[in-house]
């Protein structure tokens, strides 16, 4: 034990002097925190000078990153290490082209639905006809101006001194039926004039003094199979072509039947449930032949028009022609269209079209293309000569034209026969109309009745032998027409959004995948590269 020394603990020597530790012991005054406060910030100061090269060499680091990691088609060829320059270079113009096609797909894409914003297809062609109203049906005499009513008037009015009977029948006719002197551009009212003076009469009275009643000329009405009275179903009505009798016509608030039977008239359109003409309107029609004095057509008959029941009945509805001795057989296969709710909510500029409450009109009960062009002939026909001509709808809130503005109406017979007033102009301004006349837009819910027509020789007795209680017409130029639907089943079209924010996102989604390889995730993966991630580093190396 006494060889063994026992060692100190520690060596003397190896022991550092107080003075060597001294600033660790010391206590922190005021002076020495605040100045260790101030080199530790100068020092890092030092280390992370925020420089234009340090933030260039930050960018270019975080996008080599993003290059070797992102799963768009091309950007790893930029950053491989086992790629020469001009390699990187040809990669790197590919993925620019590549680039550039992508935003100008997108942008075409884009242009395409503003200028397409819908698109109508075909729903079905088995839609029930029962779902859809049926049409109008609009019947006008060749005649305008009754024999018997021209020859009678004529011989109780006062006349002018040194007039013969014939000079005021054809002063009737022209004064009348103003559209025998459409083709004329100078036509003499002043004897009409002055019989209408004399006499203490508006043109309004003398047309429903010289007009033959259409309501005379049906001679019996079947709907539905079951006989009806005829004037519980037509009523007299304004049309381009004077009045006619309308059938199944609510175009107007106001209707035109007698007052006794004007609660049985329903207050909306009727409807069919089935097809054949025992389920539709038959009618028994008699031009009166022998009373014609005024008329453009060569033979005796009728213009038939099929329209909507709130359409005014113009130019634009389905024309027919029923001639005398002649049983018609009129098949109607209608058509539907209706909108779908994002169409709806869409912006008026966008769609292009209105719904039939979207807009009031001021003669008319409801909106549509038809009747908004038939009030802007209205307005026109105002704005030129103060007043509107007897062939188009009134409810009374605008003056007639009498006889001292007939010239008027010849003079401006252009806004009454066309849509466009440019009629004159070169067909290139004609293209160049970008706006509907009147602020007119098209419907986005509308019915069209297509149909076809056939004929065969009459016979009356043969129509009606079954019948004891019916005493058979002996006028041989009777007309006998039936109006049906041609079947159970029609064809519905729906008017939808081209591109919802669904099939644009597919759309784009597709043309930048296909290109580039472009979906949502490398989307996050370029906004984590850009931000977060360098967010991060920055705050893991302070």
């Amino acid at each position: 034990m006494s060889s063994n020394k026992i060692q100190p603990i520690f060596n003397v020597r190896n022991v550092l002097p107080y003075t060597h530790y001294k600033h660790k012991f010391e206590r922190n005054s005021f002076t020495s925190s605040t100045t260790t406060f101030l080199s530790r910030k100068s020092h890092k100061k030092k280390r992370n000078p925020l420089t234009l090269k340090a933030i260039q060499n930050w960018f270019m680091q975080n996008l080599r990153n993003y290059c070797n990691t992102t799963s768009l088609h091309g950007f790893n060829y930029l950053t491989r290490s086992d790629m020469t320059k001009k390699e990187r270079y040809f990669w790197l113009f590919v993925v620019i082209v590549s680039i550039i096609v992508s935003i100008v797909l997108v942008i075409v894409s884009y242009l395409w639905n503003r200028e397409t914003p819908t698109v109508t297809v075909i729903e079905s062609s088995h839609h029930p006809t029962w779902d859809i109203p049926f049409p109008a049906v609009t019947f006008c005499n060749f005649n305008k101006i009754s024999r018997d009513r021209a020859l009678s008037l004529v011989k109780v009015l006062k006349l002018p001194s040194n007039t013969s009977e014939e000079e005021v029948l054809r002063s009737f006719r022209v004064t009348m039926y103003y559209s025998f002197a459409l083709n004329q551009s100078n036509v003499n009212f002043t004897l009409a004039e002055k019989i209408l003076e004399l006499n203490n009469m508006t043109l309004s009275d003398l047309s429903e003094r010289l007009s033959p009643n259409c309501l005379d000329m049906i001679s019996k009405c079947i709907w539905k199979g079951t006989n009806s009275r005829c004037d519980s179903l037509f009523q007299r009505i304004p049309t381009i072509e004077g009045v006619c009798c309308s059938f199944n016509y609510f175009g107007q608030a106001k209707n035109n039947f007698p007052e006794k039977i004007a609660y049985q008239v329903p207050k909306r359109p009727y409807r069919v449930t089935g097809c054949g003409y025992p389920t539709g309107l038959s009618i028994l029609l008699n031009p009166l032949a022998y009373d014609y004095f005024g008329t453009y057509f060569s033979s005796y008959g009728f213009r038939f028009m099929i329209h909507d029941a709130y359409d005014f009945p113009d130019e634009n509805a389905e024309t027919k022609v029923i001639t005398s001795t002649r049983e018609s057989f009129v098949r109607i296969s209608p058509e539907s269209t209706y909108a779908t709710s994002d169409v709806k909510s869409m912006d008026l500029k966008l769609r292009n079209c209105l719904f039939s409450n979207e807009r009031q009109l001021v003669v008319m009960q409801r909106y549509s293309f038809i009747n908004c062009m038939s009030e802007c002939r209205i307005r026109k026909a105002v704005d030129k000569c103060g007043c509107v001509p007897e062939n188009l709808p009134n409810n009374g809130s605008f003056p007639k034209c009498g006889i001292k503005e007939l010239q008027c109406v010849l003079d401006s017979r252009e806004i009454f026969t066309r849509a466009l007033n440019e009629y004159n102009k070169t067909f290139s301004t004609i293209l160049s109309t970008d706006k509907f006349p009147c602020d007119c837009l098209p419907d986005c819910e509308s019915n069209h009745y297509v149909s076809e027509i056939t004929m065969g020789k009459l016979n009356v007795k043969l129509s009606f032998q079954q019948e004891n209680d019916l005493k058979v017409p002996n006028d041989y130029n009777n007309i006998l027409l039936h109006v049906f639907y041609s079947d159970l089943m029609s064809t519905r079209y729906r008017k939808e959004i081209y591109q919802n924010w669904l099939s644009a996102l597919a759309s784009f989604g597709g043309l930048l995948g296909l290109i580039m390889g472009f979906s949502i995730v490398t989307a996050f993966e370029f906004i984590y590269f850009l931000t977060f991630r360098p967010i991060f580093n920055y705050f893991n190396n302070r």
